[in-house]
């Protein structure tokens, strides 16, 4: 998608910032592996990859992985990373809500920051339940993006955050938004607000159980170490996060 061609390198920068530090890196593989239960040599599929975070992350762990995404830059910076990293993964061009793949090919279904960017977030989920085998885990990182439920602190500190990235890179986040959710010619993306309470429901409708949260505050505690002031108060402190974990039971 043109939108996030546009954005592919700054997006990358900033989420680089994710595993600045061992200690960052230890917290991000501990969550992940304790969302598996600590299984290893995974076929895993990233939904909406972008530069191969937790495509990279998991191929780092030990496991099978393959990320998808509509834009071609963003790929070609994850297979870039996955090259010089020796690391086994296939990064191909795909949508979120009509993948290429047969039934039952993947032991877990994961994607990160992806849900709120769908117009038709309950035809992907059910994509994703699709190609995930019995027993499979689907896993989402997500966020309420919207200003609807921050008190007047996280507000001040968003407001601050956004004018210090306008000052230093010369861009306004917000307006970038907007802008996208007008392209796709859907004004209010179903899940840009959306809490892990209505996620869980998604997942519910989907056939999903087991349905389960889990806390980011230790992830964003570590990331507050590493992320410069400017995407702390814009990105990392104003947002209210969460992981839904849902298994596909069967045989």
């Amino acid at each position: 998608m043109q939108d996030w061609d546009k954005r592919a390198e700054q997006y990358t920068q900033r989420s680089e910032y994710h595993l600045k530090s061992e200690e960052q890196k230890a917290e991000w593989k501990g969550t992940l592996d304790k969302i598996i239960d600590n299984k290893s040599s995974l076929d895993m599929l990233d939904v909406g990859t972008g530069p191969g975070f937790l495509a990279l992350l998991l191929a780092e762990m030990g496991h099978n992985c393959t990320g998808v995404d509509l834009s071609t830059k963003m790929l070609k910076i994850a297979q870039r990373k996955a090259n010089a990293n020796d690391l086994q993964c296939r990064f191909l061009h795909g949508d979120a809500e009509k993948l290429d793949f047969e039934d039952h090919s993947f032991d877990v279904v994961i994607n990160r920051h992806l849900l709120w960017t769908l117009p038709h977030p309950g035809v992907a989920l059910r994509e994703w339940v699709r190609v995930l085998r019995p027993g499979g885990k689907l896993v989402i990182f997500d966020g309420d993006w919207t200003t609807h439920n921050m008190d007047k602190r996280r507000k001040y500190k968003q407001l601050l955050g956004n004018y210090l990235v306008m000052i230093s890179e010369k861009r306004y986040t917000l307006n970038w938004r907007k802008r996208y959710k007008t392209r796709i010619n859907n004004e209010k993306l179903p899940f840009e607000g959306a809490d892990e309470g209505k996620v869980m429901s998604l997942m519910e409708a989907a056939g999903l159980s087991n349905i389960s949260t889990a806390s980011m505050e230790h992830l964003l505690k570590v990331d507050s170490k590493s992320f410069p002031l400017k995407y702390r108060l814009s990105f990392i402190e104003p947002y209210q996060r969460y992981i839904v974990i849902g298994e596909k039971l069967g045989h």
